[in-house]
């Protein structure tokens, strides 16, 4: 078997380096998310041969993974020398990629996204387009905000879960209440991280929650958002009676209920990681789990 060539070689790195710039990791996470709402929430009585047939939702969805990367580009773009504290392994990598390369390979993904949208529907379109400048407001402006910052990135982190709900035109009451669940989960996390990172945001001026209120005032915000799930929780409940799959939501609650209340006796930097690492696999085992909702 023949070696790569010195040109190979440096062309497979670059491919790494823009994988890991737009992590690849998550977005796989996100378009495997949108293929199974697609398959198992938003068309139940169809084969999912008969589903992955229609092009338009693969177009719809890669539009989405185009913007959701431009999102992650952007925002490392601006997070560079916070990033230098919190995410120092991450900064070699940004590093190896110029600022003005950042930038047009910025421009290029919100291209693609935009002219995929627009062979789908103009609805789609207009969605990705606010989805975009949402995402460069929140990287450049909101993200130093306190509350209006981890609010804006559940948000975001949600948006992607709309594109197929606008290409399919359908919404439901089951559909809303797990959305809700959900939303509730990534804000908690988006709050833990900003307890995990105040060393980095002291330093740069971000005026994060942890930041502006406190770890104890936040931890209390975090219990009410724990509190909160109870609603879409109890919600469920009442919609799917006796159906085996309230135990799958059952066992999610018992978990974030677990968690508020062992986060009382949380001080170290270490254990604000343990509970967003937590709320991390609870937020995959979520994807995961969409085929049993």
């Amino acid at each position: 078997m023949a070696l790569l060539s010195r040109r190979q070689k440096f062309a497979l790195y670059r491919i790494y380096l823009l994988l890991s710039l737009v992590r690849w990791y998550s977005i796989l996470a996100i378009v495997s998310a949108q293929y199974l709402v697609s398959v198992f929430l938003l068309n139940p009585g169809f084969g999912i041969l008969e589903i992955l047939k229609d092009f338009q939702l693969h177009l719809a969805i890669i539009s989405t993974g185009f913007i959701v990367a431009s999102g992650f580009i952007i925002n490392n773009f601006y997070d560079l020398e916070r990033d230098t504290i919190n995410r120092p392994n991450k900064v070699i990598i940004s590093r190896l990629i110029s600022q003005q390369s950042c930038l047009n390979i910025y421009f290029l993904f919100n291209s693609l996204g935009m002219i995929s949208s627009f062979y789908v529907s103009k609805s789609l379109m207009l969605f990705n387009f606010l989805f975009s400048i949402a995402l460069w407001l929140y990287s450049h402006k909101f993200r130093k905000k306190a509350f209006l910052g981890e609010l804006m990135a559940a948000l975001l982190t949600l948006a992607p879960f709309l594109t197929v709900l606008i290409f399919y035109r359908s919404w439901s009451y089951q559909i809303m209440l797990y959305l809700t669940f959900f939303s509730l989960m990534i804000l908690i996390r988006e709050i833990l991280k900003d307890v995990i990172a105040m060393k980095g945001d002291l330093i740069y001026g971000y005026d994060t929650m942890p930041i502006r209120i406190g770890i104890p005032s936040t931890k209390r915000i975090i219990w009410i958002l724990v509190g909160l799930t109870l609603i879409p929780f109890l919600a469920l409940v009442e919609f799917l009676g006796a159906d085996p799959r309230l135990i799958y939501f059952s066992i999610g609650e018992l978990l974030i209920l677990g968690m508020g209340i062992s986060l009382y006796r949380a001080h170290s930097e270490k254990d604000f990681i343990r509970y967003n690492d937590l709320m991390k696999v609870m937020i995959i085992a979520g994807i995961v789990g969409i085929p049993l909702i």
